[in-house]
């Protein structure tokens, strides 16, 4: 695996309207140009955003790249927060 090719990749998504097109119609293909793992492409196409975090994703890329393709944030920041060990605080206030 290769925190070096996802965070390449997921730049160039953000950055670039047709590159997001272009992975919104064949992920597995332009995830391929980079040289994914299976692994990888799949759990970005699950849009797994904890565990991309934790495998090497910078945090302002992911963060991008979940603006990018219209991820929900509350949903996003869960993840990381699951993925991370960390507790949110509606779940401490009780």
């Amino acid at each position: 695996m290769s925190a070096q090719a996802l965070n390449i990749m997921l730049v160039d998504l953000f950055r670039s309207d047709e590159a997001l097109a272009r992975y919104q119609q064949d992920p597995d293909a332009v995830a391929a140009d980079y040289g994914l793992s299976a692994e990888e492409r799949e759990r970005l196409k699950a849009k797994e955003m904890g565990w991309l975090y934790t495998h090497g994703v910078h945090p302002y890329i992911l963060v991008q790249f979940a603006f990018a393709v219209r991820y929900d944030m509350g949903t996003y920041l869960k993840q990381l927060q699951e993925a991370t060990g960390q507790i949110s605080l509606e779940s401490s206030v009780s």
